[in-house]
């Protein structure tokens, strides 16, 4: 395994050791990220850069994963490819599925959902599935949680770019 992958395995592990939360407390924080996660996926169907970026963390260590395969890291790259995406696709649907959060620490959290995709652009209408994960930071500032790093992915289809329409 490279060190580039250790590294934040072994943080996030010291990060978590430090300081737990209890259940009570873990609900809540539960609840306040799938408000959060709503807002995120509320923000990408409406394909309005602005909105899309009220939930991430705008900061040079984001880390992006597009299900396309483009990786984006920091703000500034990933809020460049959201402008470039919002002005290439005529409508998206996303729609969160089973998505399931872990709150970690007082400030790291992680979820993991699935979810379909109903998107139109130059190529047509395509559908979707796949999965994505979030790794939330909640700012010591604003106490607010944002993401960190996000993933999400696509099943592989037998048309090899989605059922298209």
């Amino acid at each position: 395994m490279r060190w580039s992958r250790l590294l934040p395995l072994a943080l996030l592990g010291a990060a978590t050791a430090c300081a737990k939360l209890t259940p009570q407390q873990a609900a809540v924080e539960e609840q306040v990220i799938a408000g959060q996660l709503k807002l995120w996926e509320r923000g990408m169907i409406s394909l309005k850069p602005d909105s899309m970026a009220l939930v991430y963390e705008h900061s040079p260590d984001f880390m992006g994963a597009w299900p396309d395969g483009k990786r984006t890291h920091g703000w500034q790259e990933e809020e460049q490819a959201q402008k470039a995406f919002a002005d290439s696709t005529q409508t998206y649907n996303f729609d969160v599925q089973d998505a399931n959060t872990q709150v970690l620490t007082t400030s790291i959290a992680l979820t993991m959902f699935g979810h379909g995709t109903d998107v139109t652009d130059k190529s047509g209408r395509a559908l979707y599935q796949g999965s994505g994960t979030i790794l939330w930071f909640k700012d010591p500032q604003t106490k607010t949680w944002l993401i960190h790093a996000i993933q999400v992915s696509r099943n592989p289809s037998t048309g090899g770019t989605g059922q298209r329409r």
